[in-house]
């Protein structure tokens, strides 16, 4: 489409009445209904000023491009949208296909369209590396848009939505990838703000358009099968409004027809045949408050059979979209199952239309205690704030839009609603992300539980935390929730940052002291001089660049020798650090998996860019080849005053073959109340098996002990320590 910037004449704020376009009768005589003669007027002029914008523009159909934001902001107004969002609807494509600038809209409209209008608006300007970036970063935009006023994505469902009802006259490569981005985005977010119609029509028209002969096979059998149900329908529907009316209580019960994708998606994902799917007559019940709501519920159970574990209340915890109502399954007449939903009239309201039924549209007009959307938006922001990339804040939200909930309770009876599958870290996270980064422990209805466990509604969760907890890699195998992801995700390269500065200072240290001065000694300008010739801002920034490995601790204190204008005395040696208590110099450290040092052997430290200091034994293979370079290894002992603590380790015992023989070994480990961790078996001859055992040892002294009582016993040949066969294995 030709880009153009619209003419002087037509910014002009004082538009005359005889310039501006007249909107189609029949949306005309509507907008009059809804709205004041300046309101009108306002729209006629976006009407005026996108015609303007437009001019010369077709769409594929060869219609002026000019009808497709008329349709758009008659969808709107069939949504009891506001006057803004009409306006910013008629204008939702000046920014992308016209040139127009943001300040011309903000100038004539005010500030809150021209930011609906930037929302929606798919950042054509800007020119990204590939077309999968520029949708990824238009969605990232738009998102952010929705967080702060939620008529960004009402004006943007409406365009799509429109877009879907014409996809006939685009090429069919770009129906099937607007239709695919229709199922996998626009309709669960329509879904999440509550709008279900608009939901159902766009999964229909996507399904009608990716899959044209299932539709239509699917709605020939629904046709075909429609004449014995009209029946049993009419007589359960007339059934029902007689026992209500019977006990006064005004309604309206409606038959309640699936949408056509919803049938082929509960055919396809619950492999149920089609007439399964369709023997489940479903029904609502409209009536004038709460208090009928469940007199309803209690009358229907005296009349029909309740299925076991198939009623939900709603009402008492909406979910998160704000959508209430009693859901209950019943056996009618011949054992016919039956769906009732049970409804006021406003919660009808709100499960069609979403936030289109409330009054106002932006977020701190929502009211919270019917609505919950508000908190999702919200959290849009702070999820693209801990996100690393624009990739992960897309997958995040596409993760999270799929979703069915559960509804926990905190101690002290908050409710929270999570994502089915949800465990007590995604709940932690829920509640607060400080709360998840210091968890230690849960209770699940006052019982403890295991972090991975899910969590089930009705359940009351206790988180218990400690300042001092790290964060456990090991939940992003596990967390469900976008929130607990990022916020694990954030946590956990702070973490890694943190031990990279401490590990880096120590590397440093080790090398500052062959001079025989301390990092403290280098201050002020000398120290500014210094990081100036590193290439580094900050000395916080220069010490994890050596704990990650990007900077050598031994050409960086070259330059520190320069600042003092001293020499490093290179027969003067390294003094060993002191391992106390799991840490060095304060610093916690890790033990290598590949050797499994005890108490007692003699061990290097090594420092790695992963994982911060890590012990090894000093004749581990994996130190060996490296332990003259001086950079990352560092002579370490054990603290005499250190508390006992059980290590892993690995020995190897050879012994005659035969029935009781493992038993009899594994006696010696118990009597010397040694846990076994593991043990393999392997023939090692006729007459000769290896069992290779991993057990829990004190120190070293404690080992020598045991490994001279297994060799006593005469069926035993040998037993040895293999400092390196845990990594074979």
């Amino acid at each position: 489409m030709s880009e153009r910037v619209l003419q002087g004449h037509h910014l002009d704020t004082n538009f005359k009445s005889k310039e501006l376009l007249r909107f189609p009768n029949d949306l005309y005589t509507q907008l009059k209904k809804d709205f004041s003669r300046n309101q009108v007027n306002l729209m006629r002029q976006a009407y005026t000023f996108a015609s303007n914008a437009h001019d010369g523009q077709e769409r594929m159909d060869g219609k002026p491009y000019i009808s497709h934001p008329l349709e758009v902001a008659r969808i709107l107004v069939e949504m009891n949208m506001d006057v803004d969002s009409i306006c910013a609807g008629l204008m939702h494509d000046v920014l992308e296909d016209c040139n127009i600038e943001k300040r011309n809209i903000d100038k004539i409209f005010g500030k809150d369209v021209s930011e609906i209008v930037d929302g929606v608006s798919k950042i054509g300007k800007l020119d990204f590396q590939s077309k999968a970036e520029r949708d990824i970063n238009s969605f990232q935009k738009m998102a952010l848009a929705m967080a702060k006023d939620v008529r960004v994505i009402v004006v943007k469902l409406a365009d799509r939505l429109h877009n879907m009802r014409t996809i006939d006259f685009l090429p069919r490569n770009k129906q099937i990838r607007v239709a695919k981005e229709t199922l996998e985005i626009y309709g669960p977010i329509a879904l999440r703000i509550g709008m279900q119609k608009v939901r159902a029509e766009l999964e229909d028209l996507a399904f009608d358009c990716l899959h044209p002969l299932r539709a239509e096979m699917l709605r020939s059998a629904i046709k075909k099968s429609s004449g014995g149900r009209k029946k049993i329908v009419y007589k359960i529907r007339k059934e029902i409004k007689s026992h209500l009316k019977t006990n006064q209580i005004m309604s309206t019960v409606k038959g309640r027809e699936k949408n056509l994708f919803s049938i082929y998606r509960k055919i396809k994902t619950k492999h149920k045949p089609f007439s399964e799917v369709l023997d489940v007559y479903g029904f609502r019940i409209i009536v004038n408050s709460v208090e009928d709501c469940y007199k309803s519920l209690g009358l229907i159970h005296n009349y029909y059979k309740p299925i076991e574990q198939r009623f939900k209340d709603y009402i008492a915890i909406p979910k998160s979209n704000g959508y209430q109502a009693l859901h209950t399954t019943l056996l009618a007449l011949d054992s016919i199952p039956i769906e009732i939903q049970i409804q006021t009239k406003s919660m009808e309201l709100i499960a069609e239309n979403g936030i289109c039924a409330h009054a106002n549209y932006k977020n701190e007009d929502i009211n919270d205690s019917s609505f919950h959307i508000r908190n999702w938006m919200e959290s849009l922001q702070d999820l693209h704030d801990k996100s690393p990339s624009t990739e992960d804040f897309v997958e995040s939200i596409k993760t999270d839009l799929f979703s069915d909930e559960v509804y926990v309770f905190s101690p002290k009876g908050q409710i929270f609603n999570l994502k089915t599958g949800s465990t007590p870290v995604d709940f932690a996270y829920e509640v607060h992300t400080d709360i998840g980064n210091s968890l230690v422990g849960c209770k699940i209805n006052r019982k403890y539980a295991p972090l991975n466990i899910q969590l089930e509604s009705g359940q009351t969760v206790e988180i218990e935390t400690d300042k001092k907890a790290t964060v456990d890699p090991g939940w992003l195998n596990f967390v469900v929730t976008s929130k607990a992801r990022t916020a694990i995700r954030a946590q956990l390269r702070h973490q890694k940052t943190s031990s990279a500065r401490k590990a880096g200072k120590l590397l440093l240290e080790s090398e500052l002291k062959r001079s025989g001065k301390a990092l403290k000694e280098y201050r002020g300008s000398i120290l500014k001089s210094i990081l100036q010739r590193t290439g580094v801002r900050s000395l916080n920034q220069l010490l994890t660049d050596i704990g990650l490995g990007r900077k050598t601790s031994t050409i960086v204190a070259e330059r520190f020798f320069d600042g003092l204008q001293i020499r490093k005395d290179k027969t003067k040696t390294v003094k060993s650090f002191e391992l106390k208590n799991n840490k060095i110099d304060g610093l916690s450290v890790t033990y290598g998996k590949c050797c499994m040092p005890i108490e007692g052997d003699s061990i290097v430290a090594h420092s790695d860019t992963e994982r911060g200091i890590v012990i090894h034994h000093s004749r581990c293979n994996e130190v060996i080849p490296y332990k003259q370079d001086k950079e990352r290894y560092i002579p370490s002992f054990w603290s005499k005053t250190n508390k006992k603590q059980v290590r892993p380790c690995h020995i190897k015992v050879l012994s005659e073959s035969g029935p009781g023989v493992l038993a009899d070994i594994a006696s010696t480990f118990t009597k010397s109340d040694i846990n076994i961790i593991s043990v393999v078996s392997k023939s090692a001859g006729s007459k000769l098996t290896e069992f290779s055992f991993d057990i829990e040892i004190i120190d070293l002294e404690e080992l020598k002990k045991i490994m001279q009582k297994v060799r006593s016993m005469k069926i035993v040949s040998s037993c040895v320590r293999d400092i390196n066969e845990a990594k074979k294995k």
